[in-house]
């Protein structure tokens, strides 16, 4: 028997695998999605006018956020590292992920966590967010673009 998604049926499959709560398994596999979609993995990428550096894309606020949170020194150019631009990642989306678990009693989801990296920190609010703006579809083009990864 032949079976035919339809564009309705994957991305009903799409919503129910964003609302999946992650462990660091997950979160270890969105930040290589993440990887895919900011560089294809091109440790040496400068992106954003110069702002966005590394294999993540990150920008110097990414850069604070994580020195801020786990007490480390890293620099911007490190994040031509892809070691430490992983670790960068993997700092910033675990404090969110703890954040949105003690602020809504729920382990945040893949498309929150990216929404964050795309975003900023309070971007996980606009998940359920209609489209209304464009920063609410960018924020949903991303997601498409990892979500597929």
């Amino acid at each position: 028997m032949k079976y035919r998604l339809t564009m309705a049926a994957i991305a009903a499959l799409l919503t129910a695998t964003s609302a999946l709560a992650l462990d660091d398994a997950g979160r270890t596999n969105l930040i290589e999605s993440l990887v895919r979609v900011e560089s294809n993995g091109r440790p040496g990428l400068v992106g954003d006018s110069g702002k966005a550096y590394g294999i993540l894309q990150v920008h110097p606020e990414m850069v604070r956020e994580a020195n801020r949170i786990s007490h480390k020194v890293y620099t911007h150019e490190d994040m031509f590292d892809a070691r430490k631009a992983r670790e960068v990642a993997y700092i910033v989306l675990s404090h969110y992920d703890a954040h949105i678990n003690q602020v809504t009693g729920h382990t945040a989801t893949a498309k929150q966590l990216s929404f964050i990296w795309n975003g900023g920190g309070a971007s996980w609010k606009r998940v359920q967010s209609p489209r209304n703006d464009s920063k609410q579809n960018n924020l949903e083009k991303y997601w498409s673009k990892v979500s597929s990864r």
